[in-house]
């Protein structure tokens, strides 16, 4: 594990004022996942570069008791885009722009340092669903681990393993 001495001046920016006081005083606790988010960033696509896809990824994630917001475009200084939901209020959960200082200004909001990668459909599927659609990637996957898992039950009968 890579310790590092300092957290990236593009990815403090990301951290929520509170999280990244916190994360500083324990750095050597918390570099890996500076370093995930170090990696995400990089892959962040910038403002409207997902607007023609069908799903979004979910490049970062911020919470706070039932307040959840899913990030998949940044302009690298303020303005993202993301699927907001405000206090579990789902009716009035929307797409929209978000101002990263707004976000980073919420007191005790923070961002996953553990989120995984998916897409916001997906995860707000996993989240809550009786409520979204479950997303197109959920089938395509589900459908390729189907296929892998009879290929190995057929490996297994045939004797070939």
């Amino acid at each position: 594990m890579k310790v590092l001495k300092s957290i990236p001046s593009e990815v403090a920016a990301l951290i929520p004022k509170t999280q990244l006081e916190f994360t500083r005083e324990n750095l050597s606790e918390f570099s890996d996942a500076i370093l995930r988010l170090q990696t995400r960033l990089k892959k962040c696509p910038k403002l409207f570069g997902t607007e023609k896809m069908k799903e979004h990824p979910a490049v970062f994630h911020y919470f706070l008791g039932e307040t959840d917001i899913y990030i998949c475009e940044y302009n690298r200084k303020d303005d993202m885009f993301g699927y907001s939901i405000l206090n579990g209020d789902l009716d009035c959960s929307e797409w929209g722009y978000i101002s990263l200082p707004e976000i980073t200004g919420i007191s005790f909001l923070n961002i996953d340092y553990y989120f995984k990668e998916q897409t916001i459909e997906a995860a707000l599927y996993g989240k809550y669903p009786d409520y979204f659609p479950k997303p197109q990637s959920l089938f395509t996957f589900k459908a390729i681990l189907t296929k892998l898992i009879n290929k190995i039950k057929r490996c297994f009968s045939s004797g070939k393993h």
